[in-house]
């Protein structure tokens, strides 16, 4: 019987080990898929807040100047002015063209002389914040500096000589660190100065 006693307290501790390692265990599990659940849900909503953007880059584009109040986003000026603006003719695309170098974009405006590669990865947008527009913290929903976009201008081919389409890229930062979501949409005008038009894609980048 001694024998027996000896045995038994070791046995229950190590029973005991065990409950506590399989406690531990599933409390690890039940952590790690919180924030598994956690970073999906900011992803969620770092893709909302990119395609929330999408239609504030369109009344960018489609906004009008007044002799009032000329809007220089939509006013090419004079040949001493160097801001970007957005072109309703191929003179005007021309002298944007001139005023930003190959691949460059400023106020989130951009005049590509050819498709850049890069373009298309998340990354290069992300090193590029201080040439993009950036959205109003009222506009967002994570506060200020949390949205970007950017809006490279082309001909439209098979087209009216004057007729544009427009790349809108999106960056939209999470709560959580590293969170971000690239947002990349075609949209083209019904007419060169039209205020409508038509989306032909989206997707998400990557790299």
């Amino acid at each position: 019987m001694k024998v027996q006693h000896g045995f038994a307290l070791p046995t229950l501790m190590v029973i005991l080990a065990l409950a506590s390692l399989a406690a531990l265990l599933a409390l690890r599990n039940v952590w790690v898929n919180e924030q598994l659940l956690n970073a999906e849900v900011d992803q969620l909503r770092t893709l909302h807040k990119a395609h929330a953007a999408l239609p504030l880059a369109v009344v960018d584009i489609a906004g009008t100047a007044t002799t009032i109040t000329p809007n220089l986003r939509h006013t090419a000026g004079n040949a001493t002015q160097t801001h970007a603006f957005f072109p309703t003719s191929m003179a005007e695309y021309d002298t944007l063209r001139q005023r930003l170098s190959p691949n460059s974009c400023n106020a989130g405006i951009c005049a590509p002389h050819a498709l850049n590669p890069s373009a298309t990865k998340a990354s290069y947008w992300k090193t590029q914040t201080a040439t993009a527009l950036v959205v109003s913290a009222v506009d967002t929903l994570g506060g200020s500096n949390t949205v970007w976009y950017w809006v490279e201008v082309f001909p439209q081919a098979n087209s009216a000589p004057e007729n544009f389409i427009y790349r809108i890229t999106v960056l939209a930062h999470g709560v959580m660190p590293s969170s971000a979501t690239v947002l990349q949409a075609i949209w083209a005008r019904t007419t060169p100065t039209s205020p409508t038009g038509q989306w032909h894609s989206w997707h998400v980048l990557h790299d």
